[in-house]
């Protein structure tokens, strides 16, 4: 029989290598972990050939924040899920036409300290509009140290985006794409301009000296310690593009190509995308943009955030339309290439 003295000496020891045993998978997950980015950086990112040696890289944010769009049960009122279904299908349509000529990089907040050197900031924790700076910064140096464009996963895309990437930067300059005008800087602009660069969608060779400079600005901008939306409200960021662009160091890239704008100059706002009337879009546009974050701070069009992809695809909106028409673009047996299509989620 087991003495009492033996059972404690059983269970000590027992307790011992259930620690031991629970420290050692921790530790190997978190090697296996690190491996698993390691060959990242080695391979895709470093332009190994076994992704192809040419293929530039499509970088695709998104942001998983808290909110409560929808409940995972009624006791657990808020989630960081992404709960937009929409943006399934539109990350869908651009690796549908791009993956087979870009290393497509899927990433959110948690992958910049995976991705770039010194990199020390826990994104997740900031409070706006900090975030969104510090966020704005990290895409502008994933640029910077490994090349490629950047794309908003709200991009509707129609066309492979390889032909307008390699002519954008032809003279081995940035570019960055127009947007709608949503500043007031009357020190900058004596007439307000409806469209004015923007960093949500831009693009450059790896190691850029403009892109360096950039990243310098963004960098001096972000040591301010005050909460403070000035550079929002006077677009200090896009001015700088702008400036870069009238030195010719920048191209700037119209915002008919992404859906911006109509091919008699308007703008492209979200009221016209929930309408049924086709859009007048360049005959050259590669995609539409759905302004996302407008989605979620209007109230009267957050049921277009949450509606399943199921009954989004039944409705009568124009953007439905354009949507559906970029999915089934790319799913004809007879167009299919036999590429394969070099996607990664970080």
């Amino acid at each position: 029989m087991f003495s009492l003295k033996n059972t404690k000496q059983y269970i000590f020891i027992g307790a011992i290598i259930l620690v031991a045993s629970l420290f050692a998978n921790k530790l190997k997950q978190n090697f296996e972990s690190n491996d698993e980015y390691e060959l990242i950086r080695k391979y895709l990112l470093n332009d190994s050939p076994l992704y192809g040696y040419n293929r530039p890289k499509l970088w695709i944010h998104t942001k998983y924040e808290i909110n409560s769009r929808k409940w995972k049960n009624f006791y657990s009122r808020n989630t960081t899920d992404l709960n937009q279904p929409y943006l399934h299908l539109t990350i869908k349509t651009i690796i549908n036409h791009c993956g087979d000529d870009f290393n497509i990089c899927l990433i959110d907040d948690q992958s910049f300290s995976k991705l770039l050197p010194s990199w020390d900031v826990d994104v997740s924790t900031l409070a706006e509009p900090t975030r969104s700076h510090f966020r704005e910064l990290a895409m502008t140096q994933l640029i910077y140290y490994y090349g490629g464009m950047v794309v908003p996963n709200s991009f509707v895309c129609m066309k492979n985006l390889k032909p307008f990437y390699d002519k954008a930067v032809t003279n081995n300059k940035p570019f960055v794409c127009e947007a709608i005008n949503r500043t007031s800087n009357l020190l900058k602009q004596k007439h307000k301009m409806l469209f004015i660069p923007d960093l949500y969608f831009m693009g450059a060779p790896k190691n850029n000296d403009v892109i360096l400079e950039l990243v310098e600005y963004l960098k001096k901008r972000n040591k301010n310690p005050h909460f403070s939306s000035d550079n929002e409200f006077l677009g200090d960021s896009s001015y700088w593009c702008l400036d870069a662009i009238n030195a010719g160091k920048m191209e700037l890239i119209g915002g008919e190509l992404v859906g911006v704008k109509t091919e008699d100059r308007k703008t492209v706002l979200l009221e016209d995308l929930m309408e049924e009337d086709y859009l007048k879009l360049h005959k050259s546009a590669v995609g539409i943009y759905i302004p996302a974050d407008e989605i979620l701070n209007r109230p009267k069009y957050q049921w277009f955030a949450v509606m399943p992809s199921e009954q989004l695809m039944k409705t009568n909106m124009i953007i439905t339309k354009y949507l559906m028409n970029a999915i089934i673009d790319t799913s004809s047996e007879y167009t299919k290439s036999n590429e394969i299509k070099s996607v990664v989620s970080i």
